[in-house]
């Protein structure tokens, strides 16, 4: 049985111009029912419930109308929508329990005791290998517990000494630039040189990023009701990336290479708050591949897709993502055909895209008319008509997983 909060999963089973001038065709009212009153926490709640309750619709939709405008100009990005939703549909049929696990905020938390999605990712390790994934970044303690919003703030205060210029801090800065290789002499810092502001001189970009991620994280401790303050976040803060091999990718970020900066400070912020004694517990980034990709179509698509999804921006305190997803992932081009062929045949044999899932969006879709409109009740229905996916293949393919997400 899946709660909303204590899932059990001991079960079986700003714009972008990249160069281009394409301007991505959406279906008109592709605007989610919000209020801007909605807290990050009632809206993962929301989304999660609704995944749940099966209106795969109405959580891609939602997404894909908060993140689609910040690829107006892009060329590297599907400029129809349709195939896009096409993408985000098979995205969540053939999504893992690990996957859910995320979404619902309880991945790190209960990893640990879960035998049934430690023996999930195993096979998903092993196969991350050889296929594209996309992977995440989970801010939280050695028991998978989230800072709190107060936490939060002790983090994005030393952020914010760190990164002045009116009242410079170089002591500080001194430590927290050499809690992690490369060391940095105190003659540089004295004189100006910080790690996490610097690419071959100081970054205003860099700058600018983390003013808006200190900005992210106070929106996010002021939508926190006053009485919940130090209570751990149901979600813990995210990064969120693809890569052409996972377990290279996410070596790289534990060596602090070709890293995510935002994402660094923190977690060396976090050690130090935690040998100073202020914080009593050491907050770390938990490294988890949650997706395997499938077809070269959706290699760009499934990055947008889930870091909408997970909410891993800076800007609403949600995570370290500073740049819009799904513009670095070239390398899903040198995938060649016939490997796309073997990635497919393995994801059909291994998670079923049970037809039951197909059946249900499809039932969802003939509501789509009264809910979006007649444009948008044709774009679901055309999604549903990929006759690629045969539902008598996926029924002698499916995978014996008694799981079913509100089950």
């Amino acid at each position: 049985m899946v709660t909303t909060r204590r899932n059990d999963y001991e079960q079986h089973g700003g714009h972008v111009n990249d160069g281009g001038s394409h301007n991505i065709s959406q279906p008109p009212d592709l605007v989610p029912p919000t209020t801007l009153s909605e807290t990050l926490t009632e809206k993962r709640l929301r989304w999660s419930a609704l995944l749940q309750a099966h209106e795969y619709h109405t959580v891609i939709t939602q997404v894909l109308a908060e993140e689609m405008p910040k690829y107006t100009r892009s060329s590297v990005i599907p400029t129809s929508m349709t195939s896009i939703l096409r993408e985000c549909v098979l995205i969540l049929a053939s999504a893992p329990l690990i996957f859910t696990a995320a979404v619902d905020g309880l991945l790190a938390s209960q990893f640990r005791s879960s035998e049934h999605l430690q023996r999930e990712y195993n096979e998903i390790q092993d196969r991350a290998n050889v296929q594209p994934s996309i992977y995440i970044h989970l801010l939280a303690d050695s028991n998978g517990v989230a800072p709190s919003a107060n936490q939060y703030m002790l983090i994005r205060d030393i952020v914010l000494r760190y990164i002045s210029d009116l009242k410079p801090d170089p002591e500080l800065a001194h430590l927290i630039d050499n809690i992690s290789p490369p060391r940095v002499t105190i003659s540089s810092t004295t004189q100006g040189y910080r790690k996490y502001l610097w690419t071959h001189r100081l970054s205003p970009r860099r700058v600018a990023t983390m003013l808006r991620f200190c900005a992210g994280v106070e929106a996010r401790y002021l939508e926190t009701p006053e009485q919940q303050r130090d209570t751990p976040f149901l979600h813990p803060p995210g990064e969120c990336g693809y890569a052409l091999n996972s377990h290279t990718r996410l070596r790289q970020h534990r060596h602090r290479q070709s890293s995510n900066y935002v994402m660094n400070i923190v977690e060396d912020i976090c050690t130090h708050l935690h040998t100073s004694g202020i914080l009593p517990t050491k907050f770390f980034m938990h490294q988890f591949i949650i997706y395997l990709i499938f077809k070269p179509e959706q290699v760009r698509i499934a990055e947008i897709f889930c870091s909408g999804l997970l909410q891993v921006w800076v800007e609403n305190g949600g995570g370290f993502n500073q740049w819009p997803a799904g513009l670095s992932c070239a390398s899903g081009d040198r995938v060649a055909r016939a490997e796309w062929r073997e990635h497919e045949r393995w994801i059909r044999e291994w998670s079923g895209l049970r037809t039951l899932r197909r059946l249900r969006m499809r039932e969802r879709a003939e509501d789509a008319e009264d809910e979006f409109g007649v444009d948008e009740e044709r774009c679901w229905r055309r999604v549903l008509e990929d006759e690629s996916w045969s539902e008598d293949e996926e029924m002698n393919n499916a995978k014996d997983r008694d799981y079913e997400p509100g089950s």
